[in-house]
């Protein structure tokens, strides 16, 4: 199979095509639940462009929206973490409630009429297994559905929600989204960009089995043990990398035609001080991956921008996964 064309990887109009074909019609992973479980918690990221706002109610039912003032646009609060008892924008102090109902527009001489609709914007949003999931798309089926009945059984012998998010690292990596993806799906490079964790594999029986909208990589050790884990990808920025003792959740998000963010957020079974050593070095080991991946799909990159590599071939015996990915986002933008 043809890769997709180089200039994929870095046109603008490539770009925001895949944007609203791909993006906007999919649950996005924004990490774990816990920092919205109280009323009044919210956490607020920007996703694949969208700003993005979820809070949990007075009631406590779980609600996103843009953020986005329907006043001129200003935001209603900073990205990151907090507590609030409604929201007031930065910019001229409209102010909501956290179900989005607008409640004053601010000395603006407007009467109830002039803004009557003018709540805020709402996003889907679910949650499953202790992480939390958005949809700008009103259509998108229940998040278990659109995972799939295959993807959650793999998942299942791994307690994730008693896991207690520890930390989180962003990469902000120079390459397309689909750079990282196309890297992400195969173990073909390993030996050569991952030296160390191939001398832990047996790399003659690395795999990557690919499904209806996810792919599983297994390998055994040199000892000839099956790896403790599972790492999961699933269609069209998650991996979830699952051990006997926590997890590592890695999700990337487009930020221009040639740039992207990764983010990884990473909990474990036991956050007691006797167990910070062990799990400071799971994170530090992770941690050289993604930058020898940062630094294989940056420089991959430039070469995909420098005009001498228009398209190449995959190799079936390693890029199965590389070829269902490419071509989900064929069909993707086909249908947008």
């Amino acid at each position: 199979m043809r890769t997709l064309p180089a200039s994929d990887y870095h046109d603008p109009a490539v770009h925001q095509h895949e944007c609203a074909a791909v993006f906007a019609r999919a649950w996005l992973c924004i990490g774990p639940a816990a920092p919205v479980a109280a009323p009044g918690a919210f956490v607020a990221e920007t996703v694949a462009g969208w700003p993005i706002v979820v809070v949990r109610d007075v009631d406590s039912t779980l609600r996103a929206f843009h953020n986005v003032c329907r006043h001129r646009a200003g935001p209603l609060v900073d990205e990151g973490a907090g507590t609030c008892r409604g929201f007031v924008c930065r910019y001229h102090g409209w102010t909501y409630a956290l179900d989005g109902a607008l409640r004053s527009a601010r000395d603006s001489g407007l009467s109830d009429g002039d803004v009557d609709g003018l709540d805020l914007l709402e996003v889907r949003v679910a949650t499953w297994r202790g992480l939390l999931f958005v949809g700008v798309d009103p259509a998108l089926p229940p998040i278990e559905e659109w995972l799939g009945a295959g993807f959650v059984a793999e998942c299942e012998a791994f307690p994730m929600e008693s896991w207690a998010p520890s930390t989180r690292s962003s990469h902000a990596l120079a390459c397309n989204w689909k750079a990282y993806s196309d890297n992400y799906l195969e173990g073909y490079h390993i030996p050569y960009v991952h030296q160390s964790l191939a001398r832990s594999l047996d790399m003659a029986t690395y795999d990557v089995a690919v499904h209806d909208g996810w792919a599983l990589h297994t390998a055994r050790t040199r000892e000839g043990a099956a790896t403790a884990g599972a790492w999961l990808y699933h269609w069209p920025n998650l991996a979830l990398n699952l051990y006997e003792d926590g997890m590592s959740v890695e999700r990337w998000y487009p930020t221009s035609p040639t740039s992207c963010t990764l983010v990884l957020d990473y909990a474990f079974a036991d956050l007691s001080d006797a167990a910070a050593p062990v799990n400071e070095r799971a994170v530090a080991a992770s941690t050289v991956t993604c930058l020898e991946d940062k630094a294989i799909c940056e420089a991959v990159q430039r070469n995909l921008e420098a005009g001498a590599y228009l398209g190449g071939l995959l190799a079936p015996r390693h890029e199965a996964a590389v070829a269902d990915f490419q071509e989900r986002v064929r069909r993707a933008r086909a249908a947008c």
